[in-house]
């Protein structure tokens, strides 16, 4: 029964780690915005604190020995009490601001550093103090890693759907100290047993299977340790940057593939082992061979079967190499140095998908860079085996007919089942050649093969006049050559459109066209004799500034310099350049840069950064829109465009309203009940505006086309401490 309290305290101390990551990244959302660069620093920074604190397991157990060390470590412990609870200040100098990764990793580390570096090194420091006791067990503990990854996957799956929405920040934060301080008197239980416990025999009982051999570890089999994690690490980071850029823009989908990578450990790390590593390395090349098909091929077909190939095949890799760790867990002499291996590669796997890729590949290159290195690390001697070889001639073969039978339908043949029988006997006659004749050459011919398809990727199409790549995403700018427009999306979501015909370039398109909601609005304030500034938070290609008259002000809030880039280069848009009033683009987050602005500056305050991957909770809550409140004039309008494929946000929009007294409206504008003259210009949206009250509304507060907006009963109002996002996803 001793396993039991070490079990236990896996399970606590785990958990605590995966609810104070979210919990943290949604505090520092209202400073730097709810941005991918925010989570990936954040990331970055938890990965390379985890890997402090199993060096600190590591050398501590190394020269103290485990019982001195336990005493040690529960002063360690003692100390995190003097910095909980978890929380932050806003800075009160905006040019702190000026490097806001420097900022956030400074504020991280003197916020939550100590807590959580403390809490990380209790998977491998619980592990090696059990293997120094006397039990059945001890001399291999790694069966204790499965319930440490059970806490992380219960955490994982509670915040977004038990805590976040029923618990404000403040309260998380109480609640996570006290299970702190419950988690150091569940380690000071372990210590007690420890140091009770006498020293396990080095002989093994009667049906106990023997200890590990204490052969040397050697830099060859630590560098694979490092590999075998790197690669399920990045290509977990890997799928879901694919997945929620190019297929699915869903921000909950971020969830499934951390999910595959730790249930893959708690399964390959569990005492009993109900499917062997043999059958997921049979499966790995059918699933490699699939995966790079469907990157080839630009993934045709529903999204449903695209996202779940990509998760199965994200669940074999993880089980294929956490599989290859798990069997070659070393002697619990060097379990602490294991598992400091193994952190360090899946650190290098967050650091090479969060900080090296943004800078080396102006496209999602590093998913099928992974491919490459996935085939170049599996097992050479598993290539040889019967079973795996079979499995990659019938995946080779699939993969080829897959990729030929398109080329060979344009040989004008007589019929499409010639085509598909010819490209089936190719495809079968390349496989064959290629697994029996070039066997010891399997893994770099297939790398080669795999490579050879990312630079083929990597080529921009001839329709794409610009590709770069920032911290926020990739956007690309293409060219409609039948409708002579111009795009810009960021994945598959249009984040702009305009008709380079020089009768129709000065219209605004998309969602921004003049006869829908926002075109209203603008045909409201051309009423007024007297105009003022106008806010646009969320620049996109610039069409909004086809609204202001001369000498207007006009202020576009964008957090990447990137679109402002190219939203000010007249060869892809011209929107800023033939503005006819005053444009400016203002780098940085929107609400903390309207923070800044004088009050009552504005006459319209756009918030347009509602359509993206990330939604910007931040920006919605009722400390936002008073402080948008606070910079528009008296009889000043608020116009939110909250157009999302998986989201509603007019409920969260409606009871702010509610509780602030505003007048509003809702619309939901269908392209296909415009008047069909105007349809091409533009596309189906979904705008909120709020005003003090219905005098500054006008005619728009009569309008059949506005609705009133009816608050949900028994909502709690989204604020900076509480938002529940999960009730609003349309599943």
């Amino acid at each position: 029964m001793k396993h039991i309290p070490y079990a236990i305290t896996l399970l606590i101390s785990s958990s605590l780690l995966f609810v104070v990551q979210p919990m943290v990244g949604k505090m520092v959302q209202p400073v730097l915005g709810g941005t991918p660069a925010v989570w990936n620093t954040a990331m970055v920074f938890f990965q390379a604190l985890l890997l402090g604190g199993y060096l600190y397991a590591h050398l501590t157990t190394k020269w103290l020995g485990t019982r001195r060390q336990a005493v040690f470590h529960l002063v360690v412990l003692a100390i995190g009490l003097l910095f909980l609870p978890v929380g932050f200040e806003a800075p009160s100098d905006p040019a702190s601001l000026e490097s806001p990764a420097i900022w956030l990793l400074g504020t991280l580390l003197i916020g939550v550093g100590w807590p959580f570096f403390v809490v990380s090194t209790s998977a491998p420091l619980l592990q090696k103090w059990f293997s120094t006791i006397d039990h059945r067990d001890a001399a291999d503990p790694y069966f204790l890693y499965a319930a440490s990854n059970v806490g992380s996957v219960f955490a994982l799956l509670a915040y977004p759907f038990l805590i976040e929405p029923r618990i404000g920040l403040h309260t998380q934060t109480v609640l996570w100290t006290v299970a702190y301080g419950i988690l150091c008197a569940s380690v000071a239980a372990c210590a007690f047993i420890l140091w009770k416990s006498p020293p396990p025999s080095d002989e093994p009982g009667p049906g106990e299977a023997p200890p590990a051999s204490k052969t040397p570890l050697t830099w060859q089999r630590r560098g694979r340790w490092i590999i075998w994690a790197f690669i399920p690490s990045s290509m977990m980071l890997g799928v879901t940057t694919f997945i929620t850029t190019d297929i699915a823009p869903m921000p909950l989908l971020w969830i499934p593939p951390l999910a595959v990578f730790l249930i893959s450990f708690i399964i390959v790390f569990a005492r009993r082992q109900f499917i062997p590593l043999n059958f997921w390395l049979i499966l790995f090349p059918v699933f490699l061979v699939a995966l790079a098909t469907l990157y080839l091929t630009n993934s045709p077909g529903p999204l449903w079967f695209i996202t779940l190939i990509n998760f199965v095949g994200l669940f074999i890799f993880c089980m294929v190499f956490h599989g290859l760790l798990a069997a070659d867990r070393p002697h619990t002499e060097f379990l602490t140095e294991f598992y400091l291996w193994m952190s360090f590669g899946g650190m290098l796997g967050g650091v090479f998908n969060a900080l090296i890729a943004p800078l080396i590949f102006n496209q999602l290159l590093e998913y099928p860079t992974l491919l490459v290195v996935a085939a170049l690390m599996f097992p050479v001697e598993a290539y040889r085996r019967k079973w795996v070889q079979r499995s990659l001639v019938l995946s080779l073969a699939a993969g080829l007919v897959f990729c030929l039978f398109p080329a060979l339908r344009t040989l004008d043949v007589s019929t499409i089942g010639f085509s598909f029988l010819l490209a089936c006997l190719v495809g079968f006659a390349l496989a064959i050649v290629f697994t029996l004749f070039l066997q010891r050459w399997i893994p770099r011919v297939l790398a080669g093969l795999l490579l050879a398809v990312t630079i083929y990727q990597a080529q921009p199409a001839a329709h794409h006049l610009h590709v770069e790549r920032s911290f926020f995403g990739t956007h690309v700018v293409i060219h409609y050559g039948e409708a002579n427009v111009h795009g810009l999306l960021h994945g598959n979501t249009v984040h702009g459109l305009q008709f380079r015909d020089e009768g129709l370039s000065h219209l605004p398109a998309s969602y921004h066209h003049s006869r829908g909601p926002i075109g209203q609005v603008f045909q409201r304030l051309g009423t007024r004799t007297e105009r003022h500034p106008v806010a646009v938070a969320g620049l996109g290609s610039g069409a909004l500034a086809a609204y202001a008259v001369p000498d207007q002000e006009f202020d576009f809030y964008e957090i990447d310099p990137v679109v402002k880039e190219i939203a000010s280069t007249p060869e892809y848009f011209t929107y800023l350049s033939d503005c006819r009033g005053e444009c400016s683009v203002i780098l940085g987050d929107a609400r903390l840069q309207l923070e800044a602005a004088p009050d009552e500056r504005y006459e319209l305050i756009i918030m347009d950064a509602y359509s993206s991957t990330a939604v910007p909770v931040h920006l919605l809550t009722r400390e936002a829109v008073e402080t948008y409140l606070q910079k528009l004039r008296p009889d000043g309008i608020l116009a939110f465009q909250i157009s999302n494929r998986f989201l509603d946000l007019e409920p969260p929009l409606t009871q702010i309203a509610e509780e602030l007294g505003l007048e509003s409206r809702v619309q939901h504008h269908n392209i296909a009940t415009a008047d069909p003259r105007w349809a091409f210009l533009g596309e189906s949206s979904d705008w909120v505006i709020m005003a003090r009250d219905r005098q500054a509304l006008g005619t728009l507060a009569y309008d059949d086309r506005w609705l009133d907006l009816e608050p949900l009963e028994g909502m709690r109002t989204w604020t900076d401490d509480y938002a529940n996002v999960m009730r609003f996803y349309r599943f």
